[in-house]
């Protein structure tokens, strides 16, 4: 018999990770990788990722030892007795212990295999980072703690934990000893371990009840199954978590000699699942392999057809994978499968509207992260600018000490031109506006206009806060405030300040400056919403693009497992020569050879914007139709810091931050023309309660029916034909879904149908969507006969129905944003904001609680919500309504049916009750419900 090699904690924590049964089948069965590609080293991102755990480690155990919680324990192997003795000369109450290890109670661990039929499994010395302790009545409690340097608790970190309490179980029992009831991970600080204390309250406990069902299951009979069996048996996906894994050079060969689906970059393991169930239903050739017979399946429509019977949902799920048409009929092809098939790059043909088109200048960032630092938004920066029309600015690379200051500079110089500009970074561009917002959050050296002007010009959505609500806020805002009567001086000095104007002068001719300001900024909304340049702000270019998501989208790249920049260029550009690895920066990084980083790093950048080029020249040469839909913008920063008030401010920015979120989710599925929203076959007419009701078989998808006491038609939904055609006209925007062209914001505080004093918003929508796109209210939804449903609408316009509506067309009923209460939110918070500060000077000179709120009742909610307690007369109150409902319920009984109906439910006395004993309450729905 073979000798196994012990599996250990981590291994099982890996496998986790992995998701991948060869991993732990090759560790277990001693399975060596190939020396010939195996590196010699780690990398140096693995090796940077290590020194974080050990930091964090380190922090913490000094942590714990200067709190007085430490106890050291000798690392050798755990005996029950030797450390109840440890612990019962310890005379504290809690304490956490370190050091300790054991080897697993393997005799009692073979019993639980037995039990299920499974040949038992060897297990090596389990090292948990911190064992808790508390004294009880009933003893000695304990709980095992792992240290972790992750952001978040994951799956691997659970089966770890739980594996350390199974086996501690056995070995620390009654009657000295006894399990706490949850295991925990210990995270560190959100603010970092380096700037931040170890906290009690970031050990992060999960059940040990709820994690025993799976990972009993998982250790004691899917473990034994899978390595019971023959390696070609054994279940593997090659995808882009095998980055890193010592098995995965040969994975990858054998992946690309088998034509296994991991010859596609980018298919996750639950991805795979999909296409290999797609390959069960479709009854694959034995002969072929998983490209071949996909390639196969997806040829042939009636395959399709049956498929679709047979299973719909996961032909569904295969289509979005295999970047399939959702609703083209004929021979299909797939890009990824064509590009693994032939080793050639296929373009997806869809259209990109979050790239432009083209720009005068790019400007091209990259940044270098030490997974082992403290700075989760780069330490080290290289920003390169590139015009073929126009003499750019240097490039420069910095610490991340300058970057602020060097990159406000550049943005200073872009503006002042007026060019077209874009910003680009290769991956990921929250770590660059992550360093920016935290330079603002955090006390530093870096010059405040600065921070402003780099949150102003590449946050993301500061587009839609300059253009579209902050003129609605202001104008509404202020016209209230200017409402209001007579303000003081200093309300009008507030007020002007806000708006970046002079505050000198007398009280006359600061009111006249603040109505001039309004005015203004009216004018300045009228001339935006007349044509098209709000709406392009909402959901399309972002102001930072990340090109490998953009590449994802648009190419299909014949790269097996995954692919970085290193990989693209090859493939692109295979002239250029190799392109340095993450791995090969950050070790120049970490090697302090400033001279060789920034010459590796200019190549990268100026490697990303050839890339982006040949990107374009590819994707446009293999269409025929406007791809690239969008143009770059000339730069702005120009965003006000309207509110002062560290709460408002806040909520300020979240508010409308949620309608950009709603606004970028409608956006997302309108770009391929709602390929899943529901689509229904148009019937006939009927004169319904409210005028006429259109009758729509429903064909696929899901229409929610209304509520039974719906009272309003608010039209919250988009009707249009569900066929391309082109647009008359000189337009640009040849074949656009007309969904994409509708301006959500411009109407979406208007009730519907409209009539003459609203009639103007509409009139200002994109003339296509005036006369192709009609607004929608469900009114029922109900079944007729045994495969049919029936969905009745009010739609709107309904003066040219008649010319465009005909009976058998296919409409598709898509969301749209309806939002009343926005612009009324964020001009009530600015006016908080302008009382807040004008109430400032009573209290200038009071340090207390009370100057966050200068008894704002909204703020003092907020900020001291136990000032609204209870009130003085309270028991009188109470008393005085008792005694009320008791009159009432008396003459209730004596047949008064007036009466009657005033006697409250128990929720609604419970509300009144508490009404009258506090300065204030909340109430929450259902009524009565506190």
């Amino acid at each position: 018999m073979d000798i196994k090699k012990p599996l250990t904690a981590t291994n099982l924590a890996v496998h986790q990770h992995l998701n991948c049964d060869l991993y732990i089948h090759n560790v277990y069965n001693k399975v060596l990788p190939d020396l010939k590609t195996r590196p010699a080293s780690p990398s140096e991102l693995a090796k940077a990722h290590f020194k974080r755990g050990n930091d964090w480690e380190s922090v913490l155990y000094s942590w714990l030892d200067d709190e007085q919680l430490l106890l050291k324990v000798p690392a050798v192997p755990l005996q029950a007795d030797s450390l109840l003795e440890n612990i019962l000369a310890d005379e504290r109450d809690h304490f956490f212990i370190t050091g300790l290890c054991f080897w697993p109670p393997q005799a009692q661990l073979n019993d639980r295999f037995l039990q299920v039929g499974a040949e038992p499994l060897n297990f090596g010395l389990a090292k948990p980072d911190l064992i808790e302790i508390k004294r009880t009545k009933e003893g000695i409690q304990w709980r095992v703690i792992d240290a972790k340097a992750s952001k978040h608790v994951k799956t691997s970190h659970h089966v770890q934990i739980y594996f350390y309490t199974l086996c501690l179980s056995h070995i620390l029992h009654a009657p000295f000893y006894w399990a706490a009831a949850s295991a925990g991970i210990w995270l560190p600080p959100r603010e970092g371990f380096q700037t931040a204390p170890p906290s009690i309250a970031d050990i992060k406990s999960i059940s040990i009840s709820l994690l025993a069902p799976a990972v009993d299951a998982f250790i004691f009979q899917e473990l034994p199954q899978v390595l019971s069996l023959p390696i070609e048996d054994v279940n593997w996906h090659y995808n882009p978590l095998c980055r890193g894994c010592r098995y995965e050079p040969d994975c990858k060969s054998r992946a690309v000699k088998e034509k296994r689906i991991g010859i596609m970059p980018n298919i996750s393991i639950d991805d795979a699942k999909i296409l290999k169930s797609l390959l069960r239903v479709a009854q694959p050739s034995p002969h072929l392999t998983d490209i071949e017979d996909l390639h196969e399946i997806i040829d042939s429509p009636a395959r399709l057809d049956q498929i679709a019977n047979m299973s719909p949902t996961i032909l569904k799920k295969a289509k979005q994978i295999l970047l399939l048409p959702k609703k083209k009929k004929g021979i299909l092809e797939s890009p990824v499968v064509e590009a693994a098939l032939r080793q050639k790059v296929q373009v997806v043909s869809r259209r990109n509207y979050t790239c432009p088109g083209r720009e005068d200048v790019a400007v091209v960032v990259s940044l270098v992260n030490d997974p082992s630092s403290s700075n989760n938004g780069g330490d080290y920066f290289c920003v390169t600018i590139h015009s073929d029309v126009v003499s750019p600015p240097s490039s420069f690379c910095c610490p991340a000490t300058d970057f602020i200051a060097k990159l406000a500079a550049l943005i200073r110089s872009i503006i002042s031109d007026r060019y077209t500009c874009q910003f680009y970074i290769w991956n990921s561009p929250e770590q660059l506006q992550a360093h920016i917002i935290n330079a603002a959050l955090e006390p530093g050296d870096n010059n405040d206009n600065d921070i402003r002007l780099c949150i102003g010009a590449l946050a993301e959505g500061a587009s839609l806060l300059q253009t579209t609500f902050q003129p609605l806020l202001l104008s509404g805002a202020l016209l209230n405030f200017l409402a209001k009567g007579k303000q003081t001086k200093s309300e009008y000095k507030a007020c002007l300040e806000r708006l970046g104007l002079p505050t000198d002068g007398t009280i006359e001719v600061l009111r006249k400056r603040v109505n001039a300001e309004v005015q203004r900024i009216q004018e300045e909304a009228r001339a935006r919403s007349s044509g098209e340049e709000r709406r392009k702000e909402i959901g399309q270019l972002p102001r930072v693009v990340p090109l490998k998501k953009e590449i994802e989208r648009q190419l299909a790249l014949p790269t097996p497992g995954y692919w970085d920049l290193p990989e693209c260029v090859s493939v692109l550009l295979p002239a250029e020569g190799s392109c340095s690895t993450d791995d090969e920066i950050l070790t120049a990084y970490k090697n302090f050879d400033r001279v060789g980083l920034d010459i590796m790093l200019l190549r990268r950048n100026r490697l990303i914007y050839s890339v982006l080029k040949e990107f374009r020249k590819s994707v446009v040469q293999a269409s025929t139709r406007l791809v690239f839909v969008n143009k770059a913008k000339v730069l702005s920063a120009n965003i006000m810091d309207l509110c002062k008030q560290p709460h408002i401010r806040k909520l300020f920015f979240m508010q409308q931050f949620e309608v950009l979120a709603k606004l970028t989710a409608l956006w997302r599925s309108r770009i391929d023309g709602c390929p899943d929203a529901p689509t229904l076959k148009y019937c006939g007419t009927t004169q319904g309660f409210h005028g006429p009701e259109y009758i729509f078989n429903l064909l696929s998808g899901e229409v929610d029916a209304p509520a039974a006491d719906k009272e309003y038609a608010f039209y919250d939904k988009l009707l249009v034909l569900d066929a391309g055609k082109p647009i008359d006209g000189d337009t640009n925007y040849e074949d656009l879904p007309v969904e994409t062209l509708f301006d959500d914001l411009g109407v979406s505080g208007l009730m519907f149908p409209l009539n003459r004093w609203t009639m103007p918003a509409w009139e200002q929508q994109n003339p296509m969507v005036q006369r192709e796109l009609f607004v929608a209210d469900v009114r029922n939804v109900y079944a007729k006969g045994t495969h049919k449903t029936k969905v009745v609408l009010q739609i709107w316009p309904g003066g040219k129905l008649n010319t465009t509506l005909k009976v058998g067309d296919v409409y598709r009923l898509s969301p749209r944003l309806v939002d009343f209460n926005t612009s009324k939110i964020l001009s009530t918070l600015f006016e908080n904001d302008l009382q807040w500060e004008s109430e400032g000077a009573l209290w200038a000179d009071e340090d207390s609680e009370d100057d966050l709120h200068h008894d704002i009742p909204f703020l003092q909610l907020i900020a001291a919500p136990n000032s609204f307690g209870k009130i003085q007369d309270a028991k009188k109150y109470v008393k005085t309504e008792a005694g009320i409902q008791k009159l009432f319920r008396d003459l209730k009984d004596l047949g008064n049916g007036i009466a009657g109906s005033l006697v409250l439910k128990s929720s609604q006395h419970k509300a009144a009750q508490r009404i009258l004993s506090n300065r204030l309450s909340v109430i929450w729905g259902p009524p009565g419900t506190l």
